[in-house]
């Protein structure tokens, strides 16, 4: 059996002991990489590199909308949700018109959304947490 490369095995670790903030935030770290890439190789005129990684960014987005609970979440449940979906059909577009902007507006919010999530904790840990604030974290334990 081929040994696993070091930082693979780091990565899967880390990934299988982190929690649902920390998994929400990894998956925003990785659609943003992909994105990026994604952007380079439309500049590179590089059409199947642009459409991998942009299905990569789809496929993220799908999974943040498959995870979503909004019913738990009320209004920011809803409006995460509508982002989502405005986002996974923005690189719908790019990927059809291999548009660095449309995907440069989806990097923008993707940006803003996961400063939010990763604000959530430093918040937790300066106040006790209640049920309510873990239900409103949006997503399925």
């Amino acid at each position: 059996m081929p040994q696993e490369h070091p930082y693979r095995a780091y990565e899967n670790t880390n990934i299988r002991t982190a929690d649902q903030l920390q998994l929400i935030v990894m998956l925003y770290d990785g659609m943003l990489r992909y994105l990026r890439k994604a952007v380079a190789k439309i500049e590179a005129r590089d059409v199947e590199g642009a459409h991998n990684y942009l299905v990569r960014s789809r496929q993220v987005v799908a999974e943040l909308l498959a995870t979503l609970r909004p019913e738990k979440g009320g209004e920011i449940g809803g409006n995460l949700r509508r982002l989502y979906v405005y986002a996974f059909n923005r690189l719908v577009e790019a990927n059809l018109l291999k548009d660095a902007e449309r995907v440069h507006e989806v990097i923008r919010i993707m940006e803003t959304l996961r400063e939010g999530w990763s604000q959530i904790r430093p918040a937790q840990a300066k106040r006790p947490v209640s049920a309510d604030t873990i239900a409103r974290v949006n997503v399925r334990g």
